[in-house]
């Protein structure tokens, strides 16, 4: 059978793109990627999104030089495959001339909370990808009904293809990190921007500190509410049981994981979980926020517990609960690293990615 050839529209940097081409590419597929933002992708070739300029070769105006452009990767790749739903030039018309598959990544569909809204133009254009696409993808089963909402189209419809978790990497030690060092230590890896909580976990620290006084903070990453976050420290003089690090490189992320006894993510929205994820894989607990798609891989009094958003002393009790409960922190570790294991390993994960591609293929083949 010949190899099956993808062209991603995609951001080449993101650390998503960056694990799904290298799997893919190692499963025998030839992916090309098309992004506004260049990046190393070993195996891959990587284009930067252009529309020629005039030439002879491309004498139209410029509407059609970039109908034209688009349509030879339409007519070029088996599968080309929009990762989320930025304006590339993509109408129902293009769309209907090959195999176009659509997948959602959260906020093109739900605007966070802090950011500005997309015009109406780029949200006609976002439910146009959607509903004309031959398949439509989703990381999970709450998002979906979001991605469904949104464009008005029918939700069984919706293939559910979430992100994996490399076990090899993401992999437990031996022993807890209160074991090792004697102290409690509550990780947060999100980054500082408003969507993602991070004050309120810090205006969580004085209610978990006053229960707990050796207890300490990790908080890695970087943005915009890095300094608002530190400033609050300061002003409830919590800033001492707090250490900041920068932001690190994703094969990083699970040496800092393995310092930590709970993981906290304090988000106001998510579309699916992958940190809560990896922070299960790794058997530390998750406290996160009843918010979006949190709860399909937070579950309740099973690899973690769930609190309202934007609500600090409900966040510090479910943390001061685990750090208290040394078996229940152990039992809800073991249970993540299991769930984790049968249901978002990543070899299986990119084993559904390529079967979603031939049957996006096989139905638009047999519309032909």
């Amino acid at each position: 059978m010949p190899t099956m050839k993808v062209c991603l529209f995609s951001d080449a940097r993101s650390v998503h793109i960056q694990r799904i081409v290298p799997g893919l590419i190692e499963r025998g597929l030839s992916v090309h990627v098309v992004t506004h933002k260049p990046a190393k992708l070993p195996g891959a070739t990587v284009e930067r999104f252009s529309v020629p300029r005039p030439s002879l070769r491309y004498p139209h105006r410029w509407e059609r030089r970039w109908e034209r452009y688009l349509r030879n990767f339409l007519s070029d790749f088996d599968v080309v495959h929009v990762h989320f739903l930025s304006d590339w030039g993509f109408t129902p018309e293009l769309i209907d001339a090959g195999c176009f598959v659509a997948t959602p990544w959260g906020s093109d569909v739900v605007p966070p909370p802090g950011e500005g809204a997309p015009t109406i133009e780029l949200t006609t254009r976002r439910k146009d990808m959607l509903r004309s696409a031959a398949l439509v993808t989703a990381w999970g089963p709450t998002f979906s009904g979001f991605v469904a909402d949104f464009a008005g189209i029918d939700e069984s419809g919706i293939e559910l293809l979430p992100l994996g978790v490399d076990l090899n990497l993401f992999r437990p030690h031996r022993t807890s990190h209160w074991s090792r060092h004697g102290y409690h230590q509550i990780g947060f890896y999100k980054g500082f921007r408003e969507v993602y909580g991070a004050t309120y976990l810090v205006r969580a620290m004085p209610f978990v500190l006053e229960a707990m006084p050796d207890a300490r903070f990790l908080m890695v990453g970087d943005g915009p509410q890095l300094e608002i976050c530190k400033t609050l420290a300061a002003q409830l003089e919590v800033e001492r049981s707090v250490k900041w690090v920068k932001r690190q490189p994703h094969g990083n992320i699970p040496n800092y994981i393995s310092l930590c006894d709970v993981t906290a993510i304090p988000s106001l929205c998510e579309s699916f979980g992958a940190a809560a994820l990896e922070s299960a894989a790794m058997k530390v607990p998750v406290v996160a926020s009843d918010v979006g798609g949190l709860p399909d891989v937070v579950r309740h009094d099973e690899n973690g517990l769930l609190v309202p958003p934007r609500a600090p002393a409900h966040l510090a009790e479910a943390i001061i609960r685990l750090l208290e409960d040394d078996v229940m922190r152990h039992r809800m570790g073991e249970t993540g690293r299991r769930m984790v294991h049968a249901e978002y390993e990543w070899g299986g994960i990119l084993d559904k990615w390529i079967d979603t591609y031939a049957k996006a293929r096989d139905r638009v083949c047999a519309m032909v």
